[in-house]
Parts: structure tokens; C-alpha cells; sequence
């Protein structure tokens, strides 16, 4: 487990980002200079640690508990060095009473704390964190791979099913509307996504693969249709046209999602926190060889550079990574469908 962002904003926000100890309270953020951006002194310290053997570990409280807010407390590393060395002095008790201690005074005394804002950006942590659940951020050019699966893009049930009622949850979220711009991402990630599944239900089938004794639970995905193989003659061949641009429509789609994806995830940086998925790094869209980058340029950077499914069918050729093919005719069906 790790420490998550809420429970990163809640341990640094209710706590100001000072260290809990009454005789210190030293600022924890670094200013930015002329050559450097901010810096994090401070320390996410676990009051019982995360491991049996680490100090104060030995607790009934579950391994899978201890990266919870209740369980942290945030320090300068001069003070966390000191608890973890004395542990009998510094026992769970006494790092409870210093930390409630500390956010009381932080509540009641510090001139600046906003307890408003502090609700609101927990609050966003939480959306943010359903999000790449849902979305599978973690394994994002993995998942993704269906776009990729030769000429039948697919997918599985379970990531189908998530995608779909991700478009549902984020059209029914009560946002703060503190950061305008954040929100505005998720709703361009929100147009993008329905758009893929619609063009993708266009022309999807439902592909089972019946229980067995090697296989104990039924494989269920959505593979796409060749409908080109119903013409024949010279239909034929306008249909395979046809499809060839569907499968690229669906790629370039691909591409616009993980752009999308990657702005949420800047704006996370540019409201939220600074070092949001900075170890992750940007998500990444193609086959497993050859992983492609993409992103929104500067002046795509509007709060909806998705304009919509038809004005991106030519706006699509404009972007930095592309599978339009200029030249190739115009899937006309496609259009009729949705």
C-alpha cells in the first residue's frame, strides 16, 4: 500500500504543512527560488510503522490500516528521527495527543488556514483517486492495448464496465467549483471517453468463452465486428476502405483519451499537489515495444481541446500523434450509426 492523495492533503492541509511538535511548528514548504521550484522538507511519518519490526510496530492495528490518515503525523526530519529512535518515550498515545494537539492549534490560532478550502481540495483528492481506479491509470498503455489488438480492437468485460460507469459518476459529480480549470479537464476526458465507447459500440459484439475445467470463470469481452466481410464484389473493397478508417478513427480516439488523461493529471499538479504521479510519469498509449507520448500542446491547452466527435475527425490530423491517413476516404456509415 501507499499513502494516498487525500490522505496526503488531509495530513498536510489540517496540519498547515508545519511539524506537529509544539516546541518547533517549522514550515515544511521550501519556497521556490529563480532556479528551483518549492521543495517538501517535511516528513510523512507513521505513528505505528508500517512494518512489525519498525518502531511502535508491534500494534493489533492491521498492516493494511497503517497508511491511513489516523495513523500518520506529519514531522520535520529532525523530529522524526527523534520518535523513531525513542519509541518508549514517543509511544502511539503520546504521537496521538501531539498531532491532535497540533491541528487544534492550527484550527483555532493559525492566521491563513482556510478550513473551507481545505474541505474542498480533500474533497477533489477523493474524485481524483476514483478516477484512476476506474480508469485503470496504473496500468493505463496495458489496458489499453485493445485498441491496438491487430485489426479487432477488444475489450474486456470487467474494463468495459468500469469505463462505463466512470462516464456515468463523472457527469454526476457535485464539484467545488474552487479550480474551474481542473473540472473543466474532467469533463473533456468525460466527452472523449463517451465518444471512444460509442464508436467502438458501433460496430461490437459480445465475445464469450464458455467455463472449463483449465478455465474456471467465464472470459467475457467486446470485440469489434468486420463488417466488411458481409459485402462482396465491388462493395467489398469500399467497405474494407471503410473499416481500415474506423480503425484508425478508433486509434486516433485512443490517442485523444491519453491526452486527456495526461491533462487531468496536470491540472492535478497545477491545483491540487505538485508532485502528483511525478514518479509514474506521464500515461503512455501504444503496443508494448513501442509506447507512444502524447499530449495537448500549448495552444491546445483551452479547457475543452476536445471540440466534439464529427469537428474532430478533421482536427485529429492537427494533433502531435495521429493515425488519420490523408487521402483516405471518408467512413460515411460511421456517422449515420451514432
Amino acid at each position: 500500500m501507499s499513502i494516498s492523495l487525500k490522505t496526503h492533503k488531509m495530513l498536510w492541509g489540517r496540519g498547515a504543512n508545519r511539524c506537529a511538535f509544539p516546541d518547533c511548528r517549522l514550515e515544511l514548504v521550501m519556497d521556490a527560488s529563480e532556479t528551483d521550484d518549492e521543495a517538501l522538507v517535511g516528513e510523512e511519518c507513521h505513528i505505528i510503522a508500517r512494518e512489525p519490526e519498525g518502531p511502535r510496530g508491534d500494534h493489533s492495528l492491521p498492516i493494511g490500516s497503517r497508511d491511513k490518515y489516523s495513523n500518520l503525523i506529519l514531522l520535520c526530519s529532525t523530529h522524526h528521527t527523534l520518535v523513531d529512535k525513542q519509541p518508549h518515550k514517543y509511544t502511539v498515545q503520546c504521537l496521538q495527543e501531539i498531532k491532535a494537539t497540533h491541528e487544534k492549534w492550527v484550527r483555532e490560532s493559525l492566521t491563513g488556514f482556510d478550513p473551507v478550502k481545505q474541505r474542498d481540495e480533500e474533497r477533489y483528492a477523493d474524485y481524483i483517486e476514483k478516477w484512476v481506479k476506474l480508469v485503470y491509470l496504473d496500468t493505463w498503455r496495458y489496458w489499453l492495448d485493445w485498441l491496438f489488438y491487430g485489426d479487432q480492437p477488444q475489450i474486456t468485460k470487467e474494463h468495459y464496465d468500469s469505463l462505463v460507469q466512470l462516464c456515468f459518476w463523472l457527469a454526476s459529480r457535485i464539484w467545488p467549483k474552487r479550480y474551474p480549470e481542473l473540472e473543466a479537464a474532467f469533463e473533456n476526458f468525460r466527452r472523449v471517453l463517451i465518444d471512444l465507447l460509442r464508436v467502438f459500440n458501433a460496430h461490437a459484439f459480445r465475445r464469450d468463452v464458455p467455463v472449463s475445467e483449465e478455465r474456471k470463470v467465464e472470459d467475457i469481452s467486446y470485440m469489434t465486428n468486420k463488417f466488411y466481410k458481409r459485402h462482396e464484389g465491388d462493395e467489398y473493397d469500399v467497405w474494407l476502405e471503410n473499416y481500415l478508417f474506423y480503425l484508425d478513427f478508433m486509434l486516433d480516439l485512443g490517442l485523444e483519451l491519453t491526452r486527456a488523461a495526461n491533462y487531468i493529471c496536470d491540472r492535478v499538479r497545477q491545483s491540487i499537489d505538485p508532485t502528483f504521479r511525478l514518479r509514474e510519469g506521464v500515461a503512455l498509449i501504444g503496443s508494448r515495444s513501442e509506447p507512444i507520448r502524447t499530449e495537448y500542446q500549448i495552444d491546445e491547452r483551452t479547457l475543452y481541446p476536445y471540440p466534439g466527435l464529427k469537428p474532430f475527425k478533421e482536427d485529429r490530423k492537427l494533433r502531435d500523434k495521429k493515425y488519420f491517413k490523408a487521402g483516405m476516404k471518408e467512413y460515411y456509415q460511421f456517422l449515420e450509426v451514432i
